[in-house]
C-alpha cells in the first residue's frame, strides 16, 4: 500500500483476484447493463437507449453480493482516508472506454460536484472515490490521470466547467497516470482533480468505480444524484 495523506490518495496492489476481475469485466461489457454515457455523436445521455453506441459508458450497479466483499476488503483503506469518520457506499458501477475515445475532461467527484458541498472551506472529508482497473491501465489505453494534492485547492466545479481547457492542461502537465494491473486499486479524496485519458489502443478499457460518502450526507446525495439513483433502481 502507498499512502500519502498530504497528497490525498493511496494505492493498493492486487486487491481483486483474477476471477473477480473477470466477473466485473463481463458485467461491464454486457450491453444489457449499460446505464448512461457519452455517445459517439458527442452527446451525453443520462438514460441508455437500445442500439446507442458510446465512447464512454457507465453500467447499472451490480448486485450487492458481487461488490460487498470488495467493500469489506477496502474498509481499512477507506477508514484511513476518513480518519475514523463513519462512511457508507453511495454507488458502485463500471466505466468502459471505447478504442479511439480522445476526450479529456478534468473534474472532481461526488459530493463536491453539488452546490451544497462545493463551497466547503474546512478540511473535513465528505467523499472518497475508488477506481479498480478491470484491464491493464497503460499510457496507450488512457490510464486515469490524477493531480496529487489538488483536493487542497478546493476547485469549484462551475469554474472547472467554465475553464475546462485550462484545467485539462493543469491535470495533464502536473498530474500522473495510474499505470497499473487489473485488480489494483486507486483510492482518493473525491475533491482530487482527475480524468480518464484518450484510449489509443485497439481494445475497450474498463474499470470498477466506487463512491464512499460520510454517512451524514449520504441520504441527501442519494436524493439529488439522479444518475446514481436510477443506476441503483433497475426498473428505471
Amino acid at each position: 500500500m502507498i499512502l500519502d495523506d498530504n497528497q490525498g490518495y493511496l494505492s493498493v496492489k492486487e486487491l481483486l483476484s483474477p476471477f473477480t476481475v473477470r466477473q466485473f469485466k463481463l458485467w461491464a461489457m454486457n450491453p444489457d447493463n449499460i446505464h448512461r454515457g457519452n455517445a459517439v455523436n458527442g452527446e451525453y445521455y443520462a438514460k441508455h437507449r437500445k442500439g446507442r453506441e458510446y465512447n464512454i459508458c457507465w453500467s447499472k450497479q451490480p448486485p450487492r453480493e458481487m461488490w460487498q466483499p470488495i467493500v469489506d476488503n477496502l474498509s481499512k483503506y477507506i477508514d484511513a482516508m476518513f480518519q475514523g469518520k463513519k462512511w457508507g457506499m453511495h454507488i458502485v458501477d463500471t466505466i468502459t472506454t471505447r478504442p479511439g475515445q480522445s476526450k479529456i475532461r478534468a473534474h472532481i467527484d461526488t459530493p463536491y460536484r453539488f452546490e451544497e458541498y462545493a463551497r466547503t472551506t474546512n478540511d473535513e472529508l465528505f467523499g472518497v472515490q475508488i477506481i479498480i482497473p478491470l484491464d491493464n491501465f497503460t499510457l496507450e489505453n488512457g490510464a486515469t490521470c490524477i493531480l496529487p494534492g489538488s483536493y487542497k485547492n478546493r476547485y469549484y466545479y462551475k469554474d472547472i466547467l467554465e475553464n475546462q481547457e485550462d484545467y485539462n492542461e493543469l491535470l495533464t502537465t502536473q498530474g500522473f497516470q495510474f499505470v497499473s494491473n487489473p485488480g489494483d486499486a486507486l483510492i482518493y479524496n473525491s475533491r482530487t482533480l482527475h480524468s480518464t485519458m484518450p484510449n489509443n489502443s485497439n481494445n475497450f478499457r474498463s474499470a470498477l468505480l466506487m463512491n464512499a460518502l460520510d454517512v451524514k450526507i449520504i441520504e441527501h446525495i442519494r436524493e439529488i444524484d439522479y444518475n446514481t439513483k436510477t443506476a441503483r433502481n433497475k426498473k428505471k
